[in-house]
């Protein structure tokens, strides 16, 4: 699968149901919404913030339900596997940021 398609589909999570992780542009406006700034966003995901993690994972679910709340969201992870979600958004969030160079072919290459 290409860098590109890949961007149109999302990451394949499992949570409640298959649900798949999509960072688009009103995912990070959402984010810039809750945390001021997507840079303050992903220090959240680092610090390993358990609000901030529901709040990464609830702005890459939206494009798939609008309807869909925080709470709902935290319904659908155990701690136990709070690390492998914090994976998967780091690797969606990874995945949708532009390549610098511009050129998908080579992002997908490394």
């Amino acid at each position: 699968m290409k860098g590109k398609e890949l961007k149109q589909v999302g990451i394949k999570i499992k949570l409640d149901k298959e649900r798949h992780l999509l960072f688009d542009l009103n995912s990070f406006c959402e984010l810039e919404d809750r945390f001021g700034s997507i840079q303050k966003a992903f220090e959240e995901l680092q610090k390993g913030s358990v609000k901030g993690i529901r709040t990464l994972l609830w702005a890459g679910l939206i494009h798939e339900d609008e309807g869909l709340t925080e709470k709902e969201v935290g319904k659908m992870i155990t701690l136990e596997k709070l690390n492998e979600v914090v994976d998967i958004i780091s690797k969606a969030i990874s995945d949708a940021m532009p390549n610098p160079n511009g050129d998908e072919e080579n992002k997908e290459k490394n």
